[in-house]
């Protein structure tokens, strides 16, 4: 059997307090470590940063909720097998 390891993003996320995907993590299969989980503005701010794979983003930046927009995430974690997995691309807001 081989094992398939990824991981995975959402492309939008509603941080409206209703209770429903109000936070956005990075998520994956046989993910033993998280690198890093970036997320940035249309102006490359960084504006979230976690390795903890229980640590999401409420879409606030500096104390504020950001605005309706595209942003931009990467992700690097490792599996069980020490091998790299990647994933770069966009969220809307």
């Amino acid at each position: 059997v081989y094992p398939e390891t990824f991981i995975k993003m959402p492309n939008t996320f509603t941080p409206n307090g209703d209770g429903a995907n109000d936070i956005v993590y990075a998520e994956g299969w046989g993910v033993k470590k998280l690198l890093y989980f970036r997320i940035y503005n249309r102006w490359s701010e960084l504006v979230f940063e976690t390795n903890d794979m229980n640590v999401g983003w409420d879409g606030n930046y500096k104390n504020q909720l950001q605005n309706d927009d595209i942003y931009q995430y990467k992700v690097e974690g490792l599996d069980y097998f020490d091998r790299h997995l990647k994933l770069e691309g966009f969220i809307h807001l």
